[in-house]
């Protein structure tokens, strides 16, 4: 099991409580980064952890979805 820094669980708990809606990168930085100014990559590094600790196959996720050039989905249950 991968431990998860406070801003991971920070992140994860924030994308749980948003569940099955597009969560976008502006909402994440003003809301878990308290700052407009993050850079996507530190966000995309972030969600690759994540990806990493919550996913069984972190390659071809199902919990947590991108949704191109806009944010990311958390899919509450089973992702179908």
């Amino acid at each position: 099991d991968k431990k998860l820094t406070s801003l991971e669980y920070t992140l994860l708990d924030y994308m749980t409580a948003n569940c099955n809606r597009l969560i976008t990168k502006q909402e994440l930085f003003e809301h878990v980064w308290k700052d407009k100014f993050t850079s996507d990559g530190t966000l995309n590094v972030h969600i690759r952890k994540l990806r990493e600790a919550i996913e069984e196959d972190p390659q071809n996720p199902r919990r947590i979805i991108t949704v191109w050039k806009e944010g990311y989905k958390y899919i509450a249950g089973d992702g179908s």
